[in-house]
C-alpha cells in the first residue's frame, strides 16, 4: 500500500511538470504569441514580419501538441487508472497554480515574446529593445516609425 502512495504522489507530481513544461508552452503560443503576432503584425511589414513569426509559432505548436499528446497517451494507456487520476489531479493544480499567469498582459509571457520574436522586426532599434524586453524603449522606436501600437503589460 506504501508504494502505491508512493507512485500515486510521483504521478501527481509528473502531471504537474507536465503541465508546467508541456502544456504551459502550449497555452503560451495561443493565449500570448499569435494574439501578439496579430497586434504587432498590423502594425506593417516594415516594423514586423507576422509571416515568418506565425510560421515560427505553427511549428511550435505542432511539436508541443505532439509532446502533449504522446506523454499523455503513455499515461493514460500504460498507468493504472489510479496513477492516471493523480496525474490529472497534478495536471489540474498546476493549471490553477498558474491561472493568473497566463495571457499577453502578463509581464512574464510579454517579455518571453519580445525575446523570441525580435528576430522578425527589421527596424534596428525596434529590435533591440524588444531583445532587452524594454517597454519605454520599444514605445519610443515605434513613435519614430510613426506607428501608434498600444502595448499594455501588467506588473
Amino acid at each position: 500500500m506504501e508504494m502505491k502512495i508512493m507512485y500515486g504522489a510521483l504521478m501527481f507530481v509528473g502531471g504537474w511538470f507536465y503541465f508546467y513544461i508541456c502544456l504551459r508552452q502550449l497555452i503560451f503560443n495561443f493565449t500570448v504569441a499569435y494574439p501578439l503576432i496579430a497586434k504587432f503584425g498590423k502594425a506593417g511589414e516594415q516594423v514586423f514580419a507576422p509571416t515568418g513569426a506565425n510560421r515560427l509559432n505553427t511549428i511550435s505548436v505542432i511539436i508541443w501538441l505532439a509532446i502533449c499528446v504522446g506523454l499523455g497517451f503513455v499515461v493514460v494507456h500504460f498507468a493504472a487508472l489510479y496513477l492516471t487520476l493523480c496525474f490529472a489531479g497534478g495536471v489540474v493544480i498546476g493549471l490553477v497554480v498558474f491561472a493568473k499567469k497566463l495571457g499577453p498582459k502578463t509581464k512574464s509571457n510579454f517579455e518571453a515574446f519580445c525575446h523570441t520574436y525580435c528576430r522578425f522586426v527589421p527596424d534596428d532599434d525596434l529590435r533591440q529593445a524588444m531583445a532587452l524586453a524594454d517597454l519605454p524603449k520599444m514605445r519610443a522606436a515605434l513613435r519614430a516609425l510613426n506607428v501608434e501600437l498600444k502595448l499594455e503589460v501588467e506588473k
